[in-house]
């Protein structure tokens, strides 16, 4: 199976952000550690989403904001057994804005002098995998390697008394273990790989509007949270079932009830969390490539998140998805340029201030170069 086919699927999946639990975007692949010999590739995906609902018969707008989803990517062989990836990507990220009259971005101190602001949101994790993987006989391997993950965002809730936190950039450490199989006279392949949870130890200014009959003003304070990106389980699987023909799909498991964001300022006003979850989400896509010629082989995808049902934050407002994309590669000499694009079903949602979202989706495309270092 010509490995043009291979990067058409691969883009197909994975080309443009996902919208996997409202803050998946990257989906944490390793796929790079599979390519023969050494190589380095670049991907960028560029994801329009249109998420709104509305609250107390109030439309809170578009409150998704278009995002990129970059990966960077080096592999080489050190070994006949031993192959090293270096990997940039976004794994989660947020940015949500609601407009100016909806209900929660309404500030009740601002007739005293309160600030105006909206609900808001914006988080950013920039993470770099050193990734190792040792051949064993008969087709079998062993994945290894070491995430530093980088976390930085903001977030306004001017319904609790114009509160705002502003979080300090933190980096910490996690890892990633795995198996793999493979038959290349079939183009089988079976990898199994475990992304830890990565605990941040946040530094944040937080801040409120004082309420009356205190003189107006603002609070501050910097204080401490502990906040986890969750841990992770894809199960990544392809065969050949036809000539030219490749069957290929992913599980991935996120154990989001891990990640809870709990500033005590902000918890001392409402008695809640900022952010948390109760279930964790199972994401599934299944394709089909073709190779078309020596040059150029295309491959069509199918998206599922199960929904949970359970409400969730206002300030990630969906529940499962459904999705359909293509992807083409065209091959040049050692490089492999390939495309694809995305239609995404964002699931139906009950946030738990009780606003309804549906009626919802995003349009992805993302553009993959791999170019051959020998």
């Amino acid at each position: 199976m010509k490995k043009a086919l291979l990067q058409a699927c691969a883009v197909c999946v994975g080309a443009s952000g996902a919208y996997a639990g409202g803050l998946d975007r990257s989906g944490q692949g390793v796929n790079l550690i599979f390519e023969e010999g050494s190589v380095v590739q670049f991907r960028l995906g560029y994801t329009n989403p249109d998420v709104s609902g509305t609250l107390g018969g109030v439309d809170s707008g578009n409150v998704a904001k278009d995002f990129f989803t970059p990966h960077l990517g080096y592999k080489t062989s050190l070994t006949e057994k031993l192959d090293f990836a270096l990997i940039y990507d976004q794994p989660f990220g947020a940015d949500v804005e609601y407009g100016s009259n909806y209900p929660l971005s309404q500030n009740p101190t601002s007739p005293f002098g309160g600030r105006t602001d909206v609900l808001r949101a914006e988080a950013d994790t920039d993470t770099i995998t050193a990734l190792f993987r040792y051949k064993f006989d008969n087709g079998f391997s062993a994945i290894g390697g070491l995430r530093a993950q980088r976390l930085t965002g903001n977030v306004a809730v001017p319904a609790a008394a114009g509160y705002e936190s502003d979080l300090d950039a933190d980096i910490d450490f996690g890892y990633v273990v795995g198996v793999a199989w493979e038959k290349p006279e079939i183009a089988a392949r079976v990898a199994l790989t475990y992304n830890s949870k990565i605990t941040h130890d946040l530094s944040q200014t937080e801040s409120n509007n004082i309420v009356p009959p205190i003189p107006a003003g603002v609070f501050t304070a910097d204080t401490d949270s502990e906040v986890v990106t969750p841990q992770s389980i894809n199960l990544d699987f392809q065969t050949g079932v036809a000539p030219k023909t490749l069957l290929f799909g992913s599980v991935r498991w996120v154990d989001w009830p891990q990640s809870v964001y709990a500033p005590p300022v902000y918890t001392g006003i409402t008695g809640s969390n900022l952010l948390d979850y109760d279930d964790a989400t199972f994401t599934y896509s299944l394709g089909l490539g073709y190779q078309f010629s020596e040059e150029f082989s295309g491959a069509v995808t199918l998206g599922y998140e199960t929904s949970t049902g359970s409400t969730v934050s206002d300030l990630g407002p969906t529940d499962g998805f459904w999705s359909v994309g293509v992807a083409g590669t065209y091959s040049i000499e050692k490089a492999k340029i390939s495309g694809g694009i995305r239609y995404t079903d964002i699931g139906d949602a009950t946030t738990n201030q009780g606003a309804d979202f549906s009626g919802n989706s995003a349009w992805s495309v993302g553009l993959q170069l791999t170019y051959a270092l020998n």
